[in-house]
């Protein structure tokens, strides 16, 4: 007769030959981006802290892959047949885009999407309801009238915004048919400057020139990766340029209000965590950011701003929550 401790050593090493862990698996992430600017970074950020939070540890009980696909869609693609083939317990898409690419190669593996302006115009969701697929998500768009009220208070003259954006986006589209609609209830109007691809940037930005009183720049990764260029021509031209994010604004940019992309990913980040702890992303109802995070930041570039020959009134930068001269 076999005894118990005899019968333990041989099931352990018969474990160990064939490869099968007696410890429980590292639950696995795939986190992918289209491209590399600070708010997505902190997003990401904010998806790894909140994980953490939550008990999930990358290289201890988590495992995660993370992918940038260098702004180019065909790597994206590729980026998303390999989440696919790697099948890990949740996929994190920050962008549009990426989530775009996501969603269309898989209809089973949980995904979370971080920083889409509008998932239901994206066609990722049909509303901020449980959506009962395998998608969830955060949206960051953009709390526009705040902006529009910043831009007033330190443009007051203003008549003309020009707007540089990439039309193939969903979320730059999105966002153009909003402050479009904003916009005209103030008797201002917006001037289009497209640029499809970050090359035809700077050209884009110099159509503008003269033509407005100021230039917005709204979450388009496409443009953001040239955000300096814009910020050149605006400082050159002495025409004022604002953003959609209040990361931008230490790139250069007069100023925005917005929300805190670390706070994004930690929202996204939850998601993900209540996932891999055994929830549907079906049962989770996808949210806008702005709702579930109240505090908006305030970020002025002083010294940007004169030298796009602009002064900044003392009221906007006594709420200000970040300066910078």
């Amino acid at each position: 007769m076999v005894n118990k401790k005899s019968l333990a050593l041989v099931l352990g090493a018969l474990l160990a030959a064939t490869g099968v862990a007696t410890a429980q698996s590292p639950k696995r992430v795939a986190i992918s981006t289209i491209v590399e600017v600070p708010a997505l970074v902190e997003t990401k950020e904010g998806i790894v802290q909140a994980l953490a939070a939550r008990g999930f540890t990358d290289g201890k009980n988590l495992s995660i892959d993370y992918q940038n696909a260098n702004g180019a869609m065909p790597t994206q693609q590729q980026i998303a047949k390999k989440f696919v083939g790697d099948a890990p317990d949740v996929i994190v898409a920050i962008t549009t885009p990426t989530a775009q690419a996501m969603a269309s190669a898989t209809k089973t593996i949980p995904i979370v999407f971080a920083t889409v302006t509008d998932p239901i115009k994206a066609k990722l969701v049909t509303g901020y309801t449980k959506t009962g697929t395998n998608l969830t998500g955060v949206s960051d768009a953009a709390p526009l009238p705040s902006q529009i009220e910043l831009m007033l208070e330190i443009l007051p003259k203003m008549k003309k915004v020009g707007f540089i954006y990439n039309p193939g986006l969903d979320n730059a589209v999105s966002t153009l048919e909003t402050l479009r609609g904003l916009l005209k209830q103030k008797g201002i109007e917006i001037v289009e400057s497209p640029s499809p691809t970050t090359n035809e940037v700077i050209l884009a930005a110099k159509k503008l020139v003269g033509k407005v009183d100021a230039i917005y720049v709204p979450n388009d990764t496409t443009v953001v990766s040239a955000l300096e260029t814009i910020v050149k021509i605006g400082q050159e031209t002495q025409t004022p340029v604002f953003a959609g994010e209040t990361g931008a604004v230490a790139r250069g940019v007069i100023g925005s209000v917005g929300l805190d992309y670390v706070a994004i990913g930690k929202v996204a980040g939850n998601m993900v965590a209540d996932i891999l702890g055994g929830k549907k992303p079906g049962d989770i109802e996808p949210v806008l950011a702005y709702k579930v995070l109240t505090t908006f930041q305030v970020a002025i570039n002083r010294g940007s701003a004169q030298k796009m020959g602009v002064t900044v009134p003392d009221s906007v930068l006594k709420r200000a929550t970040k300066v910078i001269d």
